[in-house]
């Protein structure tokens, strides 16, 4: 028998918000509504898949290894540099490059307790040490704890900007304070997959890309707002410093050609942009003003989905079954440490009535029995 790692062996299964091919144990249901990983459900960006189908007759080709359709169409967007750019599948892959590019023995990754699931794993997988601090009341970065506990073994920050899975937002004026303070030789990653969400959200919101320090590395994805989820397509905007070590260690033909194509495309897409956000908003409000009326906390997001707190983890995994059984997937959070918590992404509106019909029966049933 192969002996493998202790820390392999450490590590926790990746468990998905889907449970499988088959969702629903069979059943035949005449209303669905998947809710539990923050795609966009309505669909993919018209141009992207106009890219696809045109792109389809170089399949026989290696992508580009330099990503330079993508790298052109992120700099004519948004002015960056093309030496200031790493492309990756999807912000996650960018992020398990990190680990092989700057990590050296004994140095560990900070960040707070219920972020981003898939970070913890990545850092056994290295052998790199994790440490958090705990999350403030209001389940955002309590940053001056982060700041507090850094040492001369830390290497880099994790800032999920807004958070997943809580959704709370780190404001532009206490991120850049705390940049400030930070060490240089520190790395900062502010992981901004929802930036599409957040910068109409809020006016508050940080655009960490443009604040000036080379020791911040901001990561951002296409499976979002534009639809690309499948396609596992991400960018990272950083100095060419930062920018160049991730590239001596990325995979070469990452992302795929699809994906390099469909990207570009779909930063062209002005309209799906804007129906996308423009939805997001109408429907977190229609969720905020839901829960208000049945007395279910929630936590105020600042990205496509929402999370509710339901006080007990037997409470979560009843109400998770029988949202299930009627056809209704959203993401239980105990893996990311908040057992007693769900998140709902936004869906279209006739799969949020769904939600809300059948969610207030089940919260009726739990009411009865307090």
């Amino acid at each position: 028998m192969i002996n493998i790692p202790a820390h392999i062996q450490e590590i926790a299964n990746y468990k998905p918000g889907k449970p499988g091919a088959d969702m629903f144990d069979g059943q035949v249901l005449t209303r669905t509504a998947i809710l539990c990983s923050n795609e966009n459900n309505f669909g993919t960006s018209p141009k992207a898949k106009e890219a696809i189908l045109q792109a389809l007759d170089q399949l026989y080709l290696y992508p580009d290894p330099t990503g330079d359709v993508l790298k052109s169409a992120l700099a004519k967007k948004f002015g960056y540099s093309k030496d200031q750019l790493i492309l990756g599948n999807g912000s996650d892959g960018i992020l398990y490059t990190l680990f092989k590019a700057f990590f050296e023995p004994g140095e560990h990754i900070l960040t707070s307790d219920a972020t981003f699931v898939s970070l913890k794993s990545m850092a056994k997988m290295h052998k790199v040490p994790y440490l958090t601090v705990p999350m403030n009341s209001e389940y955002g970065f309590d940053l001056e704890a982060i700041y507090e506990a850094i040492n001369e073994n830390t290497k880099a920050i994790y800032l999920c900007n807004p958070n997943n899975p809580t959704g709370a937002m780190i404001p532009e004026a206490a991120l850049m304070s705390f940049i400030k303070k930070v060490p240089r030789d520190k790395l900062i990653i502010v992981d901004e997959a929802y930036f599409e969400y957040s910068s109409v959200l809020s006016e508050n919101y940080p655009d960490s890309t443009r604040m000036g320090f080379e020791n911040v590395l901001t990561l951002r994805t296409f499976s979002k707002v534009y639809g690309l989820a499948g396609l596992r397509v991400g960018f990272g905007v950083g100095s060419p410093h930062i920018i160049n070590a991730l590239n001596k260690v990325k995979l070469t033909f990452n992302p795929n050609l699809l994906a390099q194509f469909a990207g570009a495309a779909a930063l062209e897409d002005d309209d799906f942009l804007k129906k996308t956000v423009q939805h997001n908003n109408t429907e977190l409000a229609r969720y905020y003003e839901y829960f208000r009326q049945l007395g279910v906390r929630y936590i105020p997001s600042f990205a496509n989905f929402i999370m509710i707190d339901l006080g007990t983890e037997s409470i979560v995994e009843d109400t998770y079954e029988q949202l299930r059984q009627k056809g209704i997937l959203v993401r239980r959070l105990g893996s990311f440490g908040l057992p007693h918590c769900i998140r709902v992404s936004m869906g279209r509106k006739e799969e949020n009535d769904w939600f809300m019909e059948c969610f207030s029966l089940i919260h009726s049933q739990f009411e009865l029995q307090l």
